[in-house]
């Protein structure tokens, strides 16, 4: 990141003040980040405790009920077919499923890595397709854009270069090419309205703040603005990630619950009425 804004940085100005505008983009970054992986951890945590219930499950609850019901296999409940089935599945197959998911991951990382048509279909369905996801990844891209223009545009470099120049921080190769159809059209004469509308991303909000800071030539101020309502808007997802999240896994957890007491109380409940 340093080696390729001081390229930008260092080609005019003052340079006192592009050391500040580069220190302040780093320190910018190195926050975002850090807040990223501050929500993300949470919901890691449960994932991981979820998964260790299921394995403590599997491992120490079900053997011990499953000898109960040996004789009566044809007789048992859905339920408890299923539980015995799944705890089959994962005593003898644990190491196939683990190296299968393992693999499968590796696989998808290096299709990502070294195919671009691949890559871009990923990029795409990050930013269009899932649920949350989506906003919180467009929201992010988006900041730290606005936020290298706003630097930039501090250090007196005209709105084009600027906007040519912020492409570098940008990981998602889908928004890329849409950002790529804006400066083509841009560096062609097209308006900077007419340009972001071109690349149909953006909505009505942004695309009247670019409109306005045009016509009425406060680019800097609009462009500051727009950098403010994509942080707030990555902040408020990344809040109702967090928010959501316990629910979701506790809903999980308590069908997981449900489904032990059923498959195993069940035949008790047969088998004590058969007694009586």
């Amino acid at each position: 990141l340093f080696k390729q804004f001081s390229k930008i940085f260092f080609q005019g100005g003052d340079i006192s003040l592009n050391i500040d505008a580069l220190s302040l983009l780093l320190i910018e970054t190195s926050q975002i980040r850090k807040k990223f992986l501050k929500a993300i951890s949470y919901p890691i945590f449960l994932m991981i405790s979820f998964l260790i219930s299921l394995i403590s499950i599997f491992v120490f609850v079900v053997p011990n009920f499953k000898t109960i019901f040996n004789q009566n296999q044809n007789e048992l409940p859905f339920a408890t077919k299923m539980l015995f089935l799944s705890e089959y599945w994962f005593s003898n197959y644990y190491l196939i499923i683990f190296f299968v998911v393992v693999l499968t991951i590796i696989f998808i990382y290096i299709l990502y890595k070294k195919s671009k048509l691949f890559q871009k279909i990923i990029d795409k369905i990050m930013i269009n397709n899932i649920f949350i996801i989506k906003d919180i990844n467009f929201s992010l891209q988006m900041y730290k854009m606005f936020l290298l223009i706003e630097i930039m545009q501090k250090s007196q470099f005209e709105f084009h270069k600027c906007f040519k120049s912020s492409k570098i921080l940008l990981e998602n190769k889908y928004l890329l090419d849409k950002i790529t159809i804006i400066d083509n059209l841009i560096e062609n004469g097209k308006s900077i309205n007419i340009s972001f509308s071109e690349s149909k991303i953006f909505d009505d909000m942004i695309l009247n703040l670019l409109n306005t800071g045009e016509v009425s030539n406060s680019l800097p101020l609009v462009i500051s603005e727009i950098k403010m309502i994509y942080k707030n808007r990555f902040d408020d997802k990344i809040n109702f990630l967090i928010a959501i999240i316990p629910p979701i896994f506790l809903s999980f957890i308590m069908l997981l619950i449900l489904w032990i007491v059923i498959a195993i109380f069940v035949p008790i409940w047969d088998m004590g009425n058969i007694i009586k």
